[in-house]
């Protein structure tokens, strides 16, 4: 695999903070993409986008009953 003098850094630095060597945290990144390959997608449901229009600020009043 080729990565830039910058990326390599990046990926040093990664795994130094990790406490492993860049060459295993790329296997290690690798073999879980692949692990991941097999696992069935997690469907997000969207939320629908309600257009509710603009709303004055509420009062006490606008809640409940006891305001005179």
């Amino acid at each position: 695999m080729h990565f830039t003098p910058e990326q390599e850094a990046q990926l040093a630095q990664i795994a130094t903070k990790v406490g492993t060597d860049a060459e295993r945290l790329v296997q290690d990144a690798a073999l879980r993409l692949l692990e991941d390959e097999g696992k069935a997608p997690v469907l997000v449901a969207e939320l629908p986008v309600l257009h509710l229009g603009a709303m004055k600020s509420l009062h006490r009043r606008d809640l409940y009953d006891d305001v005179r």
